[in-house]
């Protein structure tokens, strides 16, 4: 009973991990408020943009992320996630480049904003825009800032909908993290664990 028990724990296992990704790319952003290509304090707001699967250096359109997540927040309280972007995934992307020392770096690329005409557009429900200045197309991308991952973004508040009544300017770097086993794989897999380790329990109980 014990080893027929071990056999189908080993093929739940598997089928976990098959099933569910197992690795999740993530970068990690700082904004400042200088707009100088680099980065420096007073540091204003941050920000998260992760997708399923390991990053590699190139250039990948938005659409082309499984399960793509961004949100950022500032300390003004203007914030942003996914469901505030303006632009067709398909024609924005972002860039990716070794950092040295095991990092990576990422800008957005592409003109296809299509609030105020930058590389990716967020509009919230207060109306506030992110907007994150062009480096260049997808196809054609532009070195951007001596490969620091630092480059320019301006918010602006709409409050008519209609015009900018103040602007905000910085920079910003996006780094990776390094990459971790999703939650739902490393539950998977401690369920079965505990689940093998009461049934062998219960097993030597009835043995003796």
């Amino acid at each position: 009973m014990l080893k027929k028990f071990s056999i189908a724990a080993a093929g739940v296992t598997m089928i976990s991990f098959q099933t569910i990704p197992a690795h999740a790319a993530q970068f990690n952003f700082t904004f400042d408020a200088i707009i100088d290509n680099n980065l420096a304090e007073p540091f204003v707001g941050s920000g998260v943009l992760s997708f399923d699967g390991d990053a590699e250096v190139g250039i990948y359109t938005l659409d082309s992320l499984s399960n793509l997540d961004m949100n950022f927040s500032f300390d003004d309280g203007s914030s942003f996630d996914i469901g505030d972007l303006r632009t067709n995934l398909s024609l924005a992307g972002i860039s990716i480049f070794d950092l040295g020392a095991g990092e990576l770096g990422l800008v957005f690329t592409g003109f296809n904003g299509l609030i105020v005409g930058g590389s990716i557009d967020f509009q919230n429900d207060f109306d506030t825009v992110l907007t994150f200045e062009p480096t260049g197309s997808i196809d054609n991308p532009i070195g951007c800032c001596g490969g620091d991952g630092v480059t320019n973004l301006y918010a602006n508040l709409l409050p008519d909908g209609n015009s900018f009544e103040t602007s905000f300017f910085g920079s910003y770097t996006a780094v990776s993290s390094v990459s971790t086993p999703e939650p739902a794989s490393l539950l998977g897999f401690l369920g079965i664990s505990i689940l093998g380790a009461s049934s062998l329990k219960r097993n030597q109980k009835e043995e003796v």
